[in-house]
């Protein structure tokens, strides 16, 4: 009750807060247990439901060696996968619309919960990272349909906040049966948080599993900007306000070494594209956006620098790996700024040198491995990925050294998928 009353109060900022970014879509109504005809209909069809919450666009990004194992043991039984914002249900629809039931999350109220469960109809329940919603666990263990957490994962920031409300998380995480985590660490975490010892393993970081799956016809493709393997390229991949700044002024000075350089920046929001444009122009380069390519580039002002030096920005979901395919040297934003990192492990998988910020407390262990194996480079600050770019750029044999090791270490750690698909197993007695 007290719950219900304290979600109560966030939505009451946050659902007009949606509304003022331009965020309340269409498919909305989903988050209230409505679906629509068609889905409705798909849902009351579906058989031995498997319900995974994927909570936006990395989560269902991991679906992509889950799912797959999932069909293969259980041909006979549904998928529902669920995510909260709009970005991870696009990108959802656009993998898995032939497998899977896609839908948004249901607000946790307890009667929303209740409407939703009961169209829903779930066996099993399967979360992925640490998605603990209280009403949604409150009313799968009454209807003793089992939970399972799975890639779970407890970052400092979490574990400080999660700490604060220890007493209230115990009774919510009592409900669920398996927690499957990426690492001693956070197997560690999670028991100190209330999670009985017997329900808790480690089975690794599924991050590691994921098969690359490109948009456009193989790695090296010209279909991205008409860009291709023959092009020196540098990728700056998910970044965060604050980083484009330091990206493209490191980018221009770059230039004076590197003259034939181009530059894709993919920012981890696409509704930033616009921002991230602005950005570019004001240093006096040309922005191309990948929604519109046609465009060309624009008419370069006073001053600027010729077409030739375009900076491309990727502004649809989905893309960033293709990018990552044709890229010569490759930045992971989220880095420079104390957000905590984005994915280093998708360019490692293209055997690229990867570089990252000292900030990367969300990607710790990968980021720790990376660099112990001699398969990345962490930079400090503007001044040192400048010169450590410059290095790579001008020694091949070291950007293709960095990028095997950095795929060693991928191929060495894989595995969790299937750690975890054997659990569920065990878990649904099949």
């Amino acid at each position: 009750m007290l719950y219900d009353i304290a979600f109560l109060l966030f939505s009451i900022f946050y659902i007009p807060t949606l509304v003022f970014r331009g965020k309340l879509h269409k498919d909305f109504a989903e988050r209230f247990g409505i679906y629509g005809d068609a889905k409705e209909d798909a849902l009351w069809k579906a058989r031995d439901v498997i319900w995974i919450q994927a909570v936006s666009v990395g989560e269902v990004a991991l679906c992509k060696s889950l799912i797959p194992e999932l069909r293969r043991e259980y041909p006979d039984r549904s998928i529902v996968l669920s995510t909260i914002t709009r970005t991870g249900n696009d990108l959802a629809k656009r993998l898995f619309s032939s497998d899977a039931i896609v839908i948004y999350f249901p607000l946790d109220f307890s009667g929303l919960v209740k409407q939703a469960i009961d169209k829903i109809r779930p066996k099993l329940y399967v979360m992925i990272e640490t998605e603990i919603w209280p009403n949604v666990l409150k009313e799968l263990g009454r209807k003793r349909v089992p939970a399972i957490l799975i890639n779970g994962r407890i970052s400092d920031r979490s574990f400080g906040k999660y700490k604060a409300v220890k007493r209230f998380l115990a009774k919510t995480l009592d409900k669920v049966a398996l927690f499957c985590m990426q690492s001693d660490a956070d197997a560690e975490r999670i028991k100190e948080l209330g999670a009985k010892g017997d329900r808790v393993i480690v089975t690794g970081n599924m991050k590691f599993d994921v098969d690359i799956i490109l948009n456009n016809k193989a790695a090296g493709t010209t279909g991205l900007f008409g860009l291709d393997g023959s092009d020196h390229i540098f990728v700056a991949g998910s970044t965060h306000g604050g980083e484009e700044e330091i990206v493209v002024s490191v980018y221009k000075d770059l230039l004076n070494e590197f003259p034939d350089l181009k530059l894709i920046i993919a920012p981890r929001h696409v509704e930033r594209a616009s921002d991230v444009e602005t950005v570019v122009k004001r240093f006096g380069f040309d922005a191309v956006k990948m929604s519109r390519p046609q465009d060309g580039p624009s008419p370069s002002p006073r001053g600027s620098y010729p077409a030739n030096h375009q900076i491309y920005i990727i502004d649809k979901i989905g893309y960033l790996n293709d990018a990552y395919s044709i890229a010569e040297v490759v930045f992971v934003g989220g880095s420079l700024i104390p957000h905590g990192g984005q994915n280093p492990i998708e360019p490692a998988v293209f055997e690229k040198p990867v570089l990252f910020g000292p900030y990367m407390f969300n990607f710790k262990a990968v980021a720790a491995s990376l660099i112990e194996n001699n398969g990345a480079l962490q930079v400090r600050d503007k001044k040192e990925l400048l010169m450590k770019l410059s290095y790579l750029l001008k020694n091949r044999d070291s950007r293709i050294s960095l990028g095997l090791n950095a795929k060693a270490v991928i191929l060495k750690s894989r595995g969790a998928s299937r750690r975890n698909l054997t659990a569920i197993k065990e878990l649904t007695h099949d």
